[in-house]
């Protein structure tokens, strides 16, 4: 008899704590899709920008009803919460962060804030650790307020799927919260972070359709488009510099992200002088040889040597031949052939890879590669007891050696030359 009451009474007390406590409709929150934060050097006010999507209400109201391309509010203030404090006040719903999908920080904040912001952004439980964090020159509000008036897609939408589908251009990628925390984490790396470009001066913050009132700007919009190119490179907890296009790739191929994108090469013999430039779009089209690279990675091996690292980077790559302009020779491509133009290819991928550690170990001197965290790992004695403090000043001077090997995947499919007449 006490069994059962004692049972009873566990079930009662169970019951009793059934429910969500913070429980909100779906329909009284507002969803926020993408932030962004400036930064005035002068005043040192920040500007909040938020994009959301209003929801529309199921109960007899039509679904299109709607501005899909999303409403734009900014507010300034002494702090971040002071700022968000006061677009709370322009929203009748609770703002919610659940769904944020891209974090978008101007060019003065990324230099003065970057370490503040992250670990703010971290401090928020309900953003999740895989927002993509994005760096623009300029204004981030001008860069969210950009709408193509040809296209309903909000730019918040946008800047999330252009990072979403980077690997088909190699030119930039994506790094989200937890990537950019990792990263600012871990010993002997530098953080990098995508770039995202407007088609429209960077300082236009946009008009506020809706008016202003109390530093607080209402339906922000300009019309324009954005694209993703290149990377934002950091120096411990500050932005230091950019990386172009093929600085960029070449950060890709030495940390061996996937890449699947077409590559050219010269059918004559290439430079390979380190300043070696891509080729033109009006190249001899009969000398062309084109690519598309179907699969990629790194190794990076560090020794020592006469009480020096030295890097050992070595890069592997396959192709698809995908056209071959030749007027010489045979019909069809022999081995001999297949081997200059694997090697061919491989003086391409070097340009890129030389391109970056040119910026990275000289105008940046930021070890964006994470040579460092290499060397920790493979040899923690060392790099505690002689190279952790000075990884800074020596980091430029350290050697790296490259090695490039490419294999073409379809020369088994009797690749024949395409004859221009």
């Amino acid at each position: 008899m006490k069994k059962a009451m004692l049972i009873i009474s566990l079930v009662i007390f169970m019951f009793s704590f059934v429910g969500c406590w913070d429980y909100v409709e779906y329909e009284q929150i507002t969803q926020i899709y993408a932030l962004g934060v400036d930064l005035d050097a002068k005043s040192n006010e920040v500007t909040i920008t938020l994009q959301y999507i209003p929801i529309a209400r199921s109960m007899g109201e039509k679904a299109n009803t709607t501005n899909s391309t999303g409403t734009v509010y900014s507010a300034s203030g002494i702090t971040i919460i002071d700022a968000l404090t006061k677009l709370q006040q322009t929203s009748p719903n609770k703002l919610f962060f659940g769904y944020l999908q891209v974090i978008v920080i101007g060019e003065d904040a990324a230099k003065y804030l970057m370490k503040d912001l992250i670990v703010f952004f971290n401090s928020i439980s309900n953003i999740r650790n895989s927002v993509n964090i994005i760096i623009v020159p300029g204004s981030a509000q001008g860069t969210i307020a950009t709408r193509d008036p040809n296209s309903e897609t909000s730019s918040g939408k946008k800047m999330h799927m252009l990072l979403s589908s980077s690997q088909s251009n190699g030119t930039t990628y994506s790094v989200t919260l937890h990537d950019y925390l990792q990263m600012m984490d871990r010993e002997g790396v530098e953080p990098v972070a995508p770039r995202v470009l407007t088609t429209v001066l960077s300082s236009d913050p946009g008009k506020a359709l809706g008016g202003t009132r109390n530093g607080i700007r209402f339906s922000v919009e300009k019309n324009g488009n954005i694209l993703a190119s290149g990377m934002a490179a950091f120096k411990k907890d500050k932005f230091v510099g950019w990386l172009n296009d093929k600085e960029s790739m070449g950060l890709n191929w030495i940390l061996g992200n996937r890449i699947t994108s077409y590559k050219t090469s010269n059918i004559d013999k290439l430079s390979t002088n380190k300043d070696e430039k891509d080729l033109p779009l009006h190249a001899n089209l009969k000398k062309m040889l084109y690519y598309y690279i179907t699969k990629s990675g790194s190794k990076i091996k560090v020794k020592i040597e006469n009480n020096q690292p030295v890097i050992y980077l070595e890069i592997k790559v396959e192709a698809a031949l995908k056209k071959y302009y030749s007027d010489d020779g045979n019909e069809y491509i022999s081995p001999d052939i297949v081997n200059s133009i694997e090697e061919k290819l491989s003086k391409t991928i070097n340009s890129d890879i030389m391109a970056a550690l040119e910026k990275g170990k000289g105008e940046l001197n930021s070890d964006i590669f994470g040579f460092g965290f290499s060397l920790y790992r493979q040899h923690p004695k060392e790099w505690n007891k002689y190279y952790k403090g000075v990884w800074d000043d020596i980091f430029h001077d350290i050697p790296v050696r490259v090695n490039v090997k490419t294999k073409i995947t379809n020369t088994g499919t009797n690749i024949k030359k395409f004859q221009i007449k």
